[in-house]
């Protein structure tokens, strides 16, 4: 009955927003802030991360050894039954564009202010097959990525990086295992476009890294020499 519960108080709270948009876009409750898009507690409670500061964080720990990242951060912690998990979630499958728009732009700021970023030449999001993109209407990743670029005023693309085919089941897999099941559902088109240039890579969300870690080494393979990766949220 909980479920049932929660699953009528999530479908009201999506009818409220979608009559009432000027509601914060974390918690869909409250109305935003005058020149925000959230809240006042949400602006005083969003869990920012500290990466645009510290190189050694939670997202270069979590791919040292696996790639050779000249830097990667998130822009939030992700935790379960937050805020961060119901942005990501709205993005995702509910159609909230705006939400990855906005979050790419505060994160692109911070990217833009922040010492310890080297300027890439190019944002890559991480791709989703062309069947899933028609059915949800947009890649969540790169609805982050124009953000990104748009606050940056780093060049961003979708037609480098291509996901053909989809992608078997990953559960119960090992890392190693999920990267190989991910690594061969890529390609490259005109890499030659690629050669020698700082590709900064985009993504919703780390979890196992696995999707992360095939694109960027395909990306490497094609002839990139510096890579970067970027993210809405990553596990803590």
């Amino acid at each position: 009955m909980s479920k049932i519960r929660s699953k009528i108080y999530e479908l009201i709270n999506d009818m409220f927003y979608t009559i009432f948009p000027d509601l914060c876009i974390a918690c869909h409750k409250i109305s935003k802030t005058r020149n925000s898009y959230f809240c006042i507690n949400c602006i005083h409670n969003m869990p920012y991360t500290d990466h645009f500061k510290i190189s050694d964080n939670t997202v270069t720990k979590h791919f040292k050894g696996r790639i050779p990242l000249t830097h990667g951060a998130a822009l939030l912690s992700f935790r379960n039954q937050s805020n961060v998990k119901n942005m990501l979630h709205g993005l995702k499958y509910k159609g909230k564009k705006e939400t990855g728009q906005i979050l790419g732009e505060i994160a692109g700021q911070k990217l833009a202010e922040s010492s310890l970023f080297e300027k890439p030449d190019l944002i890559i999001p991480v791709p989703i097959h062309y069947k899933k993109k028609l059915l949800r209407g947009y890649n969540q990743s790169g609805i982050f990525g124009q953000g990104v670029s748009n606050a940056s005023g780093i060049k961003m693309t979708e037609s480098h990086l291509i996901k053909y085919t989809e992608t078997a089941s990953q559960t119960g897999m090992a890392r190693t295992d999920r990267v190989k099941n991910v690594s061969t559902t890529f390609q490259i088109n005109k890499p030659e476009e690629l050669v020698g240039k700082h590709i900064l890579v985009v993504d919703d969300v780390v979890t196992t890294g696995a999707t992360l870690e095939a694109c960027c080494l395909l990306l490497l393979k094609a002839g990139v020499k510096k890579i970067s990766i970027l993210t809405i949220a990553a596990a803590e």
